[in-house]
């Protein structure tokens, strides 16, 4: 009669018989597996000033869910598409666009860029055609330098302010980025509505992220709080997904 020990290691024996068999089975199956396929990642790059860098504040809490979204964030505070120099935004952009190689392009412009068409505190026709030249040429400038590397572009127009000339202002400089945008091929995407009280006028308070009432300007009157840049960020989540969908697919 066999013994304890024997029998245990009789079992033992002819456990490790079959794991080893198995093993030069599965291991060469495995070898030749090819790896397993990364889930492609969209890149969403953030271009424009102080109102921009909040957006691309927005965007990164909507997004944080979806891990292959990664949103890159090369605004600069204090820039406009006004003055050339170390903030000259038609070559920034195409730098950008060379080397980050973005799925998606969101540009926000407009706190910086008062038009300067008024002499006296009143409009001169002629100055506001000369700037809407220069200042739409600068517009098209950037959306063909992001479209070089084959991203759509979506440029999100300004809100109103709480200073009615100002007010006119960005309207002016809307008019201006919706009529070149488009021309370009890029994609229009207003907000105004999305910040105006009952009577169509500048309101501090509106509907929030989940549709509440809630702040959404900040103190000066010209930027949002971190509540009216998630609003602002929604608006863009129907054109993200659609890229987002195609980068997968």
């Amino acid at each position: 009669m066999l013994s304890a020990s024997q029998i245990s290691f009789g079992r033992t024996d002819k456990t490790w018989s079959r794991r080893a068999m198995l093993g030069g089975l599965v291991l060469p199956f495995l070898a030749g597996a090819p790896p397993a396929r990364a889930e492609p990642s969209l890149r969403i790059l953030v271009i424009g000033d102080s109102q921009a860098q909040g957006l691309a504040a927005g965007l990164q809490k909507v997004l944080r869910g979806m891990p292959a979204v990664r949103v890159l964030d090369r605004t600069r505070i204090g820039t406009g598409l006004i003055a050339r120099g170390p903030s000259d935004w038609p070559n920034n952009a195409r730098a950008l666009a060379a080397s980050e190689q973005p799925g998606v392009a969101v540009v926000m412009f407009g706190a910086n860029d008062r038009p300067p068409v008024r002499t006296h505190g009143k409009v001169v026709p002629a100055l506001c055609s000369a700037f809407e030249q220069r200042y739409g040429a600068r517009v098209r400038e950037v959306v063909t330098a992001l479209h070089g590397a084959g991203a759509p572009v979506l440029w999100v127009g300004h809100p109103n302010v709480r200073d009615p000339e100002y007010t006119e202002d960005m309207l002016m400089l809307n008019d201006i980025y919706k009529r070149n945008v488009l021309a370009d091929g890029g994609i229009w995407v207003p907000v105004w509505d999305a910040f105006v009280g009952p009577d169509g006028g500048f309101s501090a308070h509106g509907p929030g992220p989940g549709g509440e009432t809630t702040r959404l300007r900040a103190n000066d009157g010209i930027h949002m709080t971190n509540a009216g840049y998630e609003v602002i960020a929604r608006r863009l989540l129907p054109y993200i997904e659609q890229q987002r969908g195609q980068a997968i697919g």
